[in-house]
């Protein structure tokens, strides 16, 4: 394994903080020039020591024994950093509000001493925090603690914060991206910083965006600590202020809409779900909506919210749903599609031991019978386009690549990832007329690039394996319908394709095997409706056991 050298994370500090300061210097406001002002004039081991305290976890920590063999001299360190406003000692009026996070640093044995607890030794922990809150006054905790230990606040951890989230455009990654990318762990493809481009346009761009992902947090916490109507409220108070709300943090504003809806169905407060989702038109909130309300007697309101779905349906879960609930609602008899299939389909019997793993028993199972036969699935496909769009993905031109860290275009998962490519990959699709060409194109995207970090390519030679096959067995031109369809939605057609591929010298198919208890998904349905259509031989399989 790699070593890294002594102080990488202070080198990956200050790229992130050159990086921000390139990128984004026309939406940083005065308190972050402040941060890195004060920041350059620290020597490298106090630097040093703070990125070390913005790397932890909370922003609470003990001095006391504190260790890195690269700095020298850390309590001179402290002293300055606290000098120049970098981190603060534990203070009543300052920090008092901080109580379960100050508590939070204390180990076991530190609560027992500290608040003379022998004859409490045994408890867990959590009950002795507990008793801690409840047997002594904030002051008295705050005494006790300075008397023995001595606990700092790092500060600057707004500025740092929001610093590294332009970094990122997101607050789910960190700084552990360098360093799994600095020991070899991850390969991700080398953009150069000059092709990047800043993933907010505008101040407010950004601060949306922080806000909406702060919510996901207060929700979290308002789950355990609060009422439905209290939630509610908060929500209603949410949803006025995002009523002006930038595009580019809409989408997630929305999931955390669905999020808050779905929270208030499994509560069965149906009526303040069937609010919340009426307010987002994301999948699955109409479905959901459509069940609120039959829960409420209210079939005529769901009747039309199925009509719309009918209308205009956002995919093909949408359009089945309402499809067979409709019909349900007024009272007609009625079948689901895929049941339909089901019953229709053919069977086969294979070895109770297969009983968890029914598509491996299903492929022993042609493999007797002369054929081959492998798994196909999602990630097959998937691969093949990945391989297949490699340049196209990756494209910096297409202003969706903004850190070095990014293992898909920020667009991947919108509607406009299509429509802005939607030239450049007919293009490419055109330029291939036969498979020995489209193969070899394939093969050196899959060797010049191996190891790299695509959303869709699986690094697996048995995966490769499994791409050729299906490249030699599918017409040319069936392939690049069925890349041109998962293009057109990929986060609803880069699932549900068949488990299996089965073949011979003079024949294949595609299987999706299904156990007795199992069912037809809307989307498995969608891509055997559409073999069909396309004449891709595809067909369900039930499977049981002797």
């Amino acid at each position: 394994m790699l070593e890294l050298p002594p102080k990488y994370y202070h080198a990956n500090f200050e790229y992130l903080l050159s990086f921000v300061k390139e990128k984004y210097k026309t939406l940083l406001i005065e308190q972050e020039w402040r941060f890195l002002r004060k920041y350059y004039s620290l020597s490298e081991d106090a630097q040093c020591l703070f990125v070390r305290f913005t790397n932890r976890k909370g922003v609470f920590f003990k001095t006391e024994g504190l260790k890195y063999d690269e700095l020298q001299d850390i309590p001179n360190q402290i002293t300055l950093l606290t000098k120049q406003g970098f981190i603060t000692p534990l203070d009543l009026e300052e920090h008092k509000l901080w109580l379960s996070e100050i508590l939070s640093v204390l180990t076991k044995a530190d609560l027992v001493l500290f608040f003379d607890l022998k004859s409490q030794k045994n408890e867990k922990r959590e009950v002795l925090l507990d008793f801690v809150k409840n047997e002594f006054a904030v002051s008295e905790i705050f005494g006790k603690i300075n008397a023995r230990q001595t606990i700092v606040k790092m500060n600057f951890e707004l500025e740092v914060s929001f610093l590294r989230f332009l970094f990122f455009g997101n607050k789910s990654m960190d700084m552990t991206e360098f360093v799994l990318r600095d020991m070899g762990l991850i390969q991700y493809y080398q953009h150069s910083d000059d092709d990047l481009v800043a993933r907010f346009e505008t101040r407010k761009d950004a601060e949306d965006k922080w806000m909406v992902s702060e919510q996901f947090v207060v929700f979290d916490g308002l789950k355990n600590e609060s009422t439905d109507s209290e939630i509610l409220d908060w929500y209603r108070n949410l949803f006025q202020t995002c009523q002006d709300l930038s595009p580019i943090a809409l989408p997630s504003f929305q999931k955390l809409q669905l999020r808050i809806g779905k929270y208030f169905e499994q509560r069965k407060n149906y009526q303040a779900a069937i609010d919340v989702f009426d307010e987002t038109q994301i999948v699955p909130s109409r479905e959901r909506k459509t069940r609120c309300l039959v829960k409420l007697g209210y079939i005529e309101e769901a009747k039309v919210t199925c009509n719309e779905m009918l209308e205009f349906p956002q995919n093909v879960d949408e359009e089945y749903f309402a499809e067979y609930f409709l019909k349900t609602l007024e009272g007609k008899k009625n079948k689901k599609q895929t049941t339909d299939w089901l019953k229709t389909a053919d069977e086969i019997t294979i070895d109770r031991i297969y009983r968890n793993q029914v598509e491996l028993g299903s492929i022993d199972y042609y493999l007797e019978l002369g054929f081959s036969a492998g798994f196909s699935e999602n990630h097959t496909w998937r691969t093949l386009f990945g391989l297949l769009f490699w340049e196209i993905i990756f494209d910096p031109s297409l202003v969706s690549f903004h850190h070095p860290f990014q293992r898909r275009p920020s667009d991947l998962h919108l509607p406009e990832f299509y429509e802005k490519r939607k030239e450049q990959i007919h293009g490419l699709l055109d330029s291939f007329e036969d498979k020995d060409d489209f193969l070899v194109y394939l093969w050196d995207n899959f060797q010049r690039n191996e190891g790299v970090a695509n959303p869709f390519v699986v690094w697996m030679e048995e995966i490769w394996e499994m791409v050729r096959v299906m490249v030699l067995q599918i017409d040319l031109d069936q392939l690049k319908k069925v890349m041109i369809k998962i293009a057109e939605n990929i986060v609803e057609n880069s699932r549900g394709l068949p488990d299996l591929l089965v073949w011979s010298n003079n024949h294949y198919e595609f299987v999706e095997i299904k156990s007795p208890n199992d069912t037809l998904s809307n989307q498995q349905l969608f891509w055997l409706r559409y073999f069909k259509e396309l004449g891709v031989n595809a067909k369900v399989l039930r499977v049981k056991f002797d």
